[in-house]
């Protein structure tokens, strides 16, 4: 499996068959040959999702159900997911989380491994919203954590800089109830330092945390 970090919370994850494309909205990608294409959309938010996608020969896209209909073209394959749905594409096994933003997440079985995109779910700590609202969001978010399955091999989480020092609360809360085999940080904001910073803050874990340190950088892991 090689795992290619083009932007923030996109990424391209090359399987032994299929191709995933994760959270595209701008940019160059480079698809390899002879694969198909699966394009997932975790919800509508620009930075997470543009209409463009729909150009890229893909043989699904895999979108939370709250990207309008409009902008689907007549003839695409479209499968639109709201939250805890499953179904099967190509393949592969795709589950849906609620998102604690909006949208959803995807957990996928796809040639025997376990992929986790979290799209937005996070445990989103906003100084500003109070107390009432801290407690309500970690509610929501534990009880999404809690329908994952007690060990993925690949997590793609958001690592937020503007979060301040609970720039990683989220993942931690992950690793404290999921065996995670590799954990790739997004949501940077071109930041990497925050998720170098990650790094060093879960190496009590066992888990291999990916830092990307530019765009465009790639993994090749089991």
């Amino acid at each position: 499996m090689v795992v290619t970090f083009l932007q923030h919370a996109s990424f391209l994850v090359e399987c032994g068959e299929v191709v995933l494309l994760f959270d595209y909205f701008d940019g160059e990608v480079t698809l390899p040959e002879n694969k198909d294409l699966i394009v997932f959309a975790s919800h509508r938010h620009g930075d997470h999702y543009n209409k463009r996608i729909f150009d890229l020969p893909a043989r699904a896209f895999v979108l939370s159900d709250d990207i309008p209909a409009e902008d689907i073209p007549h003839g695409i394959v479209v499968h639109r997911m709201g939250s805890h749905q499953r179904i099967e594409v190509e393949g592969l096994v795709a589950r849906t989380l609620q998102s604690t933003d909006e949208g959803v997440a995807f957990l996928l079985e796809v040639e025997g491994k376990v992929i986790y995109f979290a799209g937005d779910l996070n445990n989103w700590f906003w100084e500003e919203e109070g107390e009432a609202y801290t407690s309500w969001m970690e509610r929501e978010y534990h009880k999404e954590l809690d329908r994952l399955p007690s060990a993925i091999d690949v997590a793609f989480v958001p690592v937020d800089p503007r979060l301040g020092k609970r720039y990683g609360l989220g993942a931690r809360d992950l690793l404290e109830r999921v065996s995670v085999s590799y954990l790739v940080p997004m949501h940077m904001w071109g930041e990497f330092a925050v998720g170098a910073a990650l790094k060093e803050a879960v190496s009590s874990y066992d888990v291999e945390v990916l830092t990307a340190q530019r765009n465009g950088q790639r993994w090749r892991i089991a």
